[in-house]
């Protein structure tokens, strides 16, 4: 769950919106994404229904390379390589490649408000989803990094929060360096999306689908603000981190989820397969797009006796 957790906090610190002039779109603005260095401390909390978390972290970015200290494993970023871990034990990740990047015109950009944030000059913008509000950022003026990021659910209350609550510009640490050796270190190749996903969900189009370790696909989404992941695999024992987790209903069917700082967790099976969904996505939206994935179901009593008795 740590490097769940992990990957998740670059996220949410790292590839959001940065501040714009009035005259400019969302699009340009999530485009020109500041790349300066800088170092923070801050938080990040989740909220839905009775389930939160939440974690403190330390971020700096220094010629091109992120770290995150977490609560207990630390993350680097370089490129398309991402290294998990602590001391001389390590984990890496790479994905091979990935599509273009395109936002979904159901975002539009609000008019930017002159403010302050930790003593420095900063923008308050909010991005508006067909016309209502769906995030709100603090800009920091001179390096574009996003010091407050809440995400906003249907009703308009805050899901998400994440918070820099100290932050620093060109801090001139020394620089560093990806680890030499991996315990483990895992390719993600690109493979055909399954036939049992669909292309376009919601307003979220199908943007890669990967090989998954261990056997099965990962297909990503995204609508150029939130993204999720959906890992397929033959159906299985359900995982053991989602026993004794919150169950909720969509639709008279029931799934099993997770809320951590940056990510919800959600896991079904269908009568041959197992489907865990990993997104930032808000509660509205992840709930719409549930409806057009493959239903949860169990197997019938016929199918079940005959594979106890030959596999």
């Amino acid at each position: 769950m740590s490097r769940r957790l992990l990957a998740g906090l670059v996220a949410a610190v790292l590839c959001v919106p940065v501040a714009a002039a009035a005259d400019d779109s969302l699009e340009d603005l999530m485009e020109n994404a500041g790349a300066g260095d800088f170092r923070g401390v801050g938080v990040v909390m989740c909220t839905w229904g009775r389930d939160s978390a939440a974690a403190t972290y330390e971020v700096e970015r220094s010629r091109g390379m992120s770290m995150v200290h977490g609560p207990d494993r630390d993350l680097m970023l370089s490129g398309s390589l991402v290294a998990v871990g602590s001391d001389a034990e390590w984990y890496a990740l790479e994905v091979a490649d990935w599509s273009s990047w395109s936002l979904s015109d159901r975002y539009t950009l609000g008019e930017p408000v002159a403010t302050t944030r930790l003593g420095r000059p900063a923008t308050a913008v909010t991005i508006l989803e067909d016309g209502y509000p769906r995030a709100r950022l603090v800009i920091d003026d001179e390096s574009t990094i996003p010091l407050v990021t809440e995400v906003l659910d249907g009703e308009g209350r805050v899901f998400r929060l994440a918070s820099l609550v100290e932050f620093e510009v060109d801090p001139g640490s020394e620089d560093h360096t990806m680890p030499e050796e991996y315990r483990h270190r895992t390719v993600m190749e690109s493979t055909n999306a399954s036939p049992r996903l669909p292309s376009q969900s919601v307003g979220y189009r199908l943007v890669d689908a990967y090989a998954a370790p261990g056997g099965g696909t990962q297909s990503y989404y995204s609508d150029g603000l939130f993204s999720f992941s959906v890992f397929e695999s033959k159906r299985g024992k359900t995982p053991s981190e989602f026993e004794g987790t919150t169950r909720f209903g969509v639709e008279g069917e029931v799934y099993r989820r997770i809320v951590t700082p940056t990510n919800v967790w959600v896991h079904w099976n269908t009568p041959d397969n197992s489907y865990v969904l990993v997104g930032d996505l808000p509660p509205d939206h992840l709930i719409a797009v549930l409806q057009t994935l493959p239903e949860p179901g169990d197997r019938s009593i016929f199918v079940q006796l005959w594979r106890r008795l030959f596999g």
